[in-house]
């Protein structure tokens, strides 16, 4: 899309031809990120994704509120048509606090992308961690004869080390704690890549 293609998009949702939800979706579908949308069109799209997030995240029967949205959306309509009349004036190189309350306030839309599966995500691996670490402990003890306290000292460590960790807790499972082998499988082995995966994918979602 050219520039003239991205300002009738933004200008048929001001104008309230295009709902928050569809604008978000033809806008999410245009956009490329190669580097070749105007600065203006690849900010917003940080605040368009974030919508989405919060849309995703909603009960079907909720409503999202669109201000955040519409606000970016008018700045980079009006930065579009700054651009289109004629080249960009120098800007003085002082501190903006406007430009400073805009990237703050873009982080926050970030952030707030993160709390919905993110949480979930961050919970989910934290809990597994916990549980890897007092069945490792507990083979330790089994193993070694070594007190509880000395056992999980040890097992602290040993939980954190990759493949050692999952295969030690393990094992604790399916001769200590009665576990059936598929199920300790997925819990130690499959849950962790997973959980990694989906935290990775998402990261790099919003750092790009």
């Amino acid at each position: 899309m050219n520039t003239a293609d991205w300002r009738a998009l933004i200008e048929a949702y001001l104008d309230g031809r295009l709902s928050a939800e569809a604008f978000t979706r033809r806008f999410l579908e245009a956009y490329q990120p190669d580097g070749r949308a105007p600065r203006a069109i690849s900010e917003l799209q940080v605040v368009v994704e974030a919508f989405e997030a919060d849309v995703t995240a909603a009960m079907e029967d909720s409503q999202v509120n669109d201000d955040e949205l519409r606000r970016a959306a008018q700045n980079a309509l009006a930065e579009l048509r700054d651009t289109n009349d004629g080249p960009p004036r120098p800007q003085p190189q002082t501190f903006d606090r406007a430009r400073a309350r805009e990237d703050v306030r873009r982080f926050s839309f970030q952030m707030s992308g993160c709390a919905g599966a993110g949480c979930v995500i961050a919970i989910a691996w934290l809990a597994l961690c916990l549980l890897q670490i007092n069945f490792v402990s507990d083979y330790v003890q089994h193993q070694t004869g070594l007190s509880a306290f000395t056992a999980a000292f040890i097992g602290f460590f040993l939980a954190f080390v990759p493949i050692v960790g999952n295969l030690l807790a393990f094992l604790d499972a399916t001769q200590f704690r009665g576990w059936t082998t598929l199920f300790a499988a997925i819990v130690f082995f499959a849950a962790p890549f997973v959980t990694m995966l989906t935290g990775w994918s998402r990261w790099r979602r919003y750092r790009n």
